[in-house]
């Protein structure tokens, strides 16, 4: 009687050796890809409001009239320095008399460290334009927005009123981008060494003249 072929066929089993070298040299080369990738990409985001467009609803008018009224906090970004003002008006100039006209905290001339402005200039870039651009790292005297008295102006305002969190941040047209996300940081928190953070006016709500 015939056997089936596959009882006719003598099957033996090999002992096969996987080529693992091509996978390493693979993952030799994705390990350093991917460490490089996490260096250099950040990500940020920062909470903001969209300008609301119309008019709102008409809304009943609250029964018992709080003692104080909210602050309102604008602050207003030129060419000039910050204008700071509330619901009782623009605040006063820093370190000049009530009386005079001018920016809240105006523009200050101080060293700038070149690295981080290389082929141009530190904002407000209208005020420093008659000067070279940074070419070289290293510190250089421009014309700046002074954010520590902006800091040190928020603070006052949050001792004055603790329960306030949101500020509405406007600019002139020329104004850099860069500066106003500068105003947001400095009015989000404020950190002193050794201390823990103190929130500020972290609800930034963008002026509708702003884009």
């Amino acid at each position: 009687m015939a056997k089936k072929p596959s009882q006719r066929r003598n099957f033996q089993d090999e002992e096969m050796e996987l080529n693992l070298t091509p996978m390493m040299n693979l993952i030799a080369i994705l390990i350093p890809a991917l460490l490089v990738s996490t260096v250099f990409v950040e990500i940020a985001v920062i909470n903001v409001s969209a300008p609301a467009i119309g008019t709102a609803p008409d809304a009943e008018p609250p029964k018992d009239k709080p003692d104080k009224p909210p602050l309102n906090l604008t602050v207003t970004v030129t060419d000039k320095g910050y204008t700071l003002a509330g619901s009782g008006g623009v605040l006063n100039t820093v370190g000049a008399d009530a009386e005079a006209k001018g920016p809240t905290i105006p523009i200050i001339q101080s060293q700038v460290d070149c690295q981080h402005y290389l082929g141009t200039w530190p904002p407000p870039r209208s005020k420093n334009r008659s000067q070279a651009k940074c070419e070289d790292v290293g510190p250089r005297t421009f014309w700046v927005y002074d954010r520590g008295a902006l800091t040190k102006k928020f603070l006052e305002l949050k001792d004055a009123f603790p329960e306030e969190t949101r500020m509405i941040i406007a600019a002139e047209e020329d104004i850099e981008f860069e500066a106003i996300i500068n105003v947001m940081d400095s009015g989000r928190e404020s950190k002193k060494e050794g201390d823990e953070a103190r929130e500020l006016f972290p609800e930034v709500v963008l002026s509708p003249g702003l884009s």
